[in-house]
């Protein structure tokens, strides 16, 4: 068995170093790419990943990773992070296939539980929703 991976694409190193104190007693494998390419070849591995991707300098260079990532690794789980909260980058990162998208205020809190829950092998994708709307709202019984 692989332990789990979870590859940054960060300018900073401040999420891979966040992740590998949290994640120290989950035996993440956390790897920090710097160039997209690098970062698809790492995803094409066997085994539960995840891509982190922080959106800030390089726009078109993050959002190219994270469309292609999620074209060609469908299951693997994708974090976008954002510097600023901007509804529009948001959107777009969902637009574009991402998982979760986190703002920055969430991220110390929020971000080593998402991939930890993302990373379940239990889980049967990563891509699937956590709620069943029709278990949280069954519909009434028909009537004979």
């Amino acid at each position: 068995m692989r332990f789990p991976q979870i590859v940054v694409y960060e300018k900073d190193g401040r999420i891979a170093e966040l992740l590998r104190r949290e994640g120290k007693s989950r035996q993440w494998s956390i790897r920090e790419p710097r160039r997209t390419e690098s970062c698809l070849r790492l995803l094409e591995r066997a085994g539960p990943s995840a891509l982190v991707v922080k959106i800030g300098p390089d726009l078109l260079a993050e959002f190219t990773l994270l469309e292609r990532a999620s074209w060609l690794f469908p299951d693997t789980a994708t974090v976008v992070v954002g510097d600023t909260v901007d509804p529009v980058l948001a959107g777009l990162a969902w637009d574009l296939g991402a998982t979760i998208v986190l703002s920055p205020s969430q991220l110390r809190q929020a971000l080593p539980e998402v991939l930890s829950r993302l990373l379940e092998p239990a889980q049967a994708s990563p891509k699937a929703t956590t709620l069943d709307e029709d278990a949280a709202h069954p519909l009434p019984d028909a009537e004979d």
